[in-house]
Parts: structure tokens; sequence; C-alpha cells
């Protein structure tokens, strides 16, 4: 990724948001923007960034039968080969990956129920976000969902609740960027340029880990400005396009640039 430069004003034209992100840059100063995060997680913000009836381009879920799967698994800090339960989750953007689901919820119809949460939520996410998924486990629990390069694991009662607090599809959309972009873009020149012209966070956790959480943290706040900008209050809007512009405009690009992914393939038979 080319270092991010700050646009000119003819650049920018009539694009409002890019000209707030011109103004804030021209102003930076590192004794102003380097000040304590407003927020301790996304998980843990007022806002509700995806709604329950937003578009979403999931299709169906196939089950695939019973299969040898590798498994991380927090509860024990450890990887493990597990038979799993496995589905097919399908999009009408994408290939579809897998969901596998720990043989610890015993029964194909449990095992369904549980990764039929998962299913549209994820298509809710943008795709340049979310391309990257190739496999989604699921374990019983409460600990916390994490993510690697095409992987993400989540548990089934930290997910329930998230249901209740209604930042499930959020917290998806923060791992599925751990899955999809970390590997390009967390520690590339450009993230790192706009890191530093900023020279402020969004919340304490991506504060604590720069190089591994400030993307996913910083994804969701842009993602909401940048495509739903009427669900956050103007003015946590200003604060947010004032604390992180440079790195804005880079998942703006990010956003802009449509993936090359292949086509999605037909359904099968079964699939529901």
């Amino acid at each position: 990724m080319e270092p991010f430069t700050v646009p000119s004003v003819d650049a920018c034209r009539s694009n409002l948001l890019c000209l707030a992100i011109t103004a804030s840059l021209a102003s930076f100063s590192t004794g102003l923007w380097a000040s304590e995060p407003p927020f301790s997680a996304t998980a843990d913000t007022v806002f509700d960034i995806i709604l329950d009836d937003d578009p979403s381009t999931f299709v169906c879920l196939a089950y695939e039968g019973r299969g040898t799967r590798q498994m991380w698994d927090k509860r024990q800090d450890d990887e493990f080969d597990l038979d799993t339960f496995v589905f097919s989750a399908h999009f009408s953007d994408m290939p579809p990956f897998e969901i596998v689901l720990n043989p610890e919820f015993e029964t194909e119809v449990a095992a369904r129920a549980e990764a039929d949460r998962y299913g549209n939520r994820l298509g809710q996410i943008p795709l340049a976000f979310r391309h990257g998924i190739r496999r989604l486990g699921i374990h019983k629990g409460d600990e916390g969902f994490h993510a690697g390069s095409g992987k993400m694991f989540v548990y089934q009662d930290m997910a329930t609740r998230r249901i209740g607090q209604k930042r499930l599809a959020e917290s998806l959309l923060h791992e599925s960027i751990h899955a999809t972009l970390d590997n390009a873009y967390s520690l590339s020149p450009g993230w790192v340029a706009a890191q530093r012209q900023d020279d402020a966070f969004m919340t304490r956790y991506a504060q604590s880990r720069p190089d591994r959480e400030d993307l996913a943290e910083t994804a969701l706040f842009a993602y909401a400005l940048l495509r739903h900008p009427g669900r956050i209050p103007p003015v946590d809007s200003r604060d947010i396009l004032a604390r992180v512009p440079a790195r804005i405009a880079v998942i703006r690009t990010i956003l802009d640039t449509p993936p090359n992914v292949p086509s999605a393939p037909p359904v099968p038979e079964g699939c529901r």
C-alpha cells in the first residue's frame, strides 16, 4: 500500500468527508491529538452500527457432515484436531466458507441452530472486510472472540451476550478485519504513516496493541461514518473524524476498492 498523503482541496471538491479530513490534517499537532482514547473497545460503545434489518448477502447453510478440523480453543489455550460438524456458508457475492462447530454441540440439529446465528450477520459485513474468511469455528463457552489469517473463532455464550447488546455483527466485523486485512495492512507503511499523522486512537484496546488491534478497532468507526453516518450522533462523528482522519481515509480506499474474489458458485441442493 502506498504511504498516505493529505488530499488537496481541489481533489476533494464537493466531498464533505474528504474536506473535513483535509482540514483536520492541516491542523494536526502531536501535542493536541496525543490524548486519552474516548472508548475502551468497539464492542463497548453505545452505537448501534449494524442493524438487524440491514441487507445481507447471506444465502444459506449446507450441512457437509462430520470432518476433522483444527480448532484453537481459548478455554484451553491450545489447538486440537476435532471431529467437527461442518457447514458451508453460502453468499451471493463470494465463494462459500466453512462454519465448523466443536463436537460438544452433540447433534446436527444443535450445531445448525448455533451456526444459523452467524450467517446473516456475516453477510451484513462489507465484502472488502469479509472476503478473506475461510473458516468460522464455534465453541461453547464465554471467551472473547479471536481471529487470524483466514480464520475466526467465536463462543456461544459470548455471542448470546453480544446479541443481547446488539453487538454481534459489530464483533464479527472486528474479527473479519483480522481474518481478511491484517496481513496486508496492519503493519504496512501506509497504515503506520496514517497512525503517526493521527497520533491518537479511538479505543484503549487499540492504543494498547497498535500493531495488532488498531486496524480492526478503527474500521468499525470508519465504516459507520462512511456508510451509515446517521448512526453515530453528530458530536461523536466530529470527534471521530478529528481524531483519526488519516486512518479513515485509508479505510475509505479499502471500502471503495472492490476485492478480487471469484464469483459465488451455484447453491447446492439441501442448502437452507
